[in-house]
């Protein structure tokens, strides 16, 4: 939609984070203030947090603009002339400290989701909706688990580049990785995803990745440009271990069934990837629980049967 989005409120949460992600997300101008007494001749639309502590709901608006109302409680505005719809939802004093892959998810499903696609519904309002209520009190809040999937491959590539280069610099990114034609093929995206990569171990990012292959796959994989660059740039920042897959299949079937496509280990999730998935390659989990177990699966299989890499010739001695 075009126009100017003004939000109005006195409570810094994570309701209004979830908007703000929203309007950034579809490019949609808005600013924030905890007043209503200047309200811009470019502003189309009004979002109006309204707290329990706030004993009326009056708005002494002159601008003929949309209102949008969001309370706890259901509350009307009497007399007056504004199209004015409500959003009654306990968010607005949500203040949970959430990681910020937790809030992705809380946004692009469950309630926030429902909240966010209320409130567009709303902007649009092609329906000329007037004192409508959305009662999302009911709504579960907490959920099942905290999973959540990509709609493209491109989207997947987008996310796992954000969230590459979100990292601090103390957190090191632990990968497993399985030899697959779709890895460290030619196509546009991974090519780009694999330059970027190269490019942070070259800034120093720290990074530790498991190549977990038979002989015959390392064969193949140590003559791509990519992999090549990975050994050549082994450093105190970037490590690099082989692991044999043929042991880990006798040894370890368990483990090797639950690392299966590979993983990628963050501060506050993981991210698995999924190779029968054609439209999305991935899906990423933040349940804290998953994240330590993989934490812990990474740490065993890298200390117990890890190769660690120190030139281009070791892997060579290591199949041997």
């Amino acid at each position: 939609m075009e126009g100017k989005i003004l939000i109005v409120t006195k409570r810094q949460n994570n309701l209004l984070d979830s908007l703000k992600y929203f309007f950034e997300q579809e490019k949609i101008e808005y600013v924030i203030s905890d007043s209503l007494h200047s309200i811009e001749k470019d502003i189309t639309n009004l979002i109006y947090f309204h707290l329990e502590s706030e004993d009326t709901l009056e708005l002494p608006i002159k601008n003929n603009v949309p209102i949008i109302v969001i309370k706890e409680k259901k509350q009307l505005v009497k007399n007056n002339s504004h199209l004015i719809n409500y959003i009654v939802t306990s968010l607005i004093h949500d203040e949970t400290n959430y990681t910020e892959v937790q809030k992705e998810y809380l946004f692009k499903k469950g309630i926030y989701h429902i909240f966010l696609q209320k409130i567009h519904e709303l902007l649009e309002n092609i329906y000329h909706y007037n004192n409508i209520i959305y009662d999302l009190t009911e709504i579960k809040g907490v959920p099942d688990n905290w999973i959540f999937n990509f709609e493209s491959i491109s989207e997947t590539y987008a996310w796992l580049s954000r969230k590459n280069k979100s990292l601090q610099s103390n957190f090191p990114r632990k990968v497993i990785n399985f030899y697959d034609d779709k890895i460290y093929d030619d196509s546009l995206k991974e090519i780009n995803y694999l330059t970027e990569k190269i490019v942070e171990i070259k800034n120093q990012m720290r990074v530790i990745d498991l190549f977990i292959l038979t002989k015959e796959e390392y064969n193949i994989l140590k003559n791509n440009y990519f992999f090549r660059l990975l050994l050549r740039h082994v450093s105190n920042t970037y490590s690099l271990y082989l692991i044999d897959r043929n042991r880990l299949e006798k040894e370890e079937k368990v483990i090797l069934e639950k690392m299966l496509d590979g993983i990628v280990v963050y501060d506050d999730c993981i991210y698995r990837d999924t190779y029968q998935d054609e439209f999305s390659l991935g899906y990423v989990d933040c349940n804290q629980a998953v994240i330590d177990e993989y934490n812990e699966i990474f740490d065993y299989i890298m200390n117990t049967y890890g190769y660690k890499i120190n030139s281009e010739s070791d892997g060579n001695e290591f199949f041997e």
